[in-house]
């Protein structure tokens, strides 16, 4: 499984009622709410074993599946160059 099919699963385990694939604006749309962000943010850092600093936390990195998958890639490689 690579990390977007990872990141689909945990996307579809926080958000179960709603097929967020294909949507490009998850957070700028209201698709998940704090609650289910911070949730996101907790199993992918989990699963993935990265850290999501503050820094990360913009829409930009959250509001598609291509994002986030890509944010995590970003993070996982950083953890690597340590």
């Amino acid at each position: 499984m690579d990390t977007k099919e990872q990141v689909l699963a945990i996307l579809k385990e926080v958000k179960p009622t709603k097929n967020l694939e294909n949507v490009t604006d998850i957070i700028e749309g209201g698709y998940i709410d704090s609650f289910e962000l911070m949730s996101l943010v907790s199993k992918l850092s989990e699963v993935f074993n990265i850290e999501i600093t503050i820094n990360e936390l913009i829409p930009e990195n959250f509001n598609s599946l291509d994002a986030m998958s890509n944010m995590v890639n970003v993070l996982k490689n950083k953890n690597n160059e340590i």
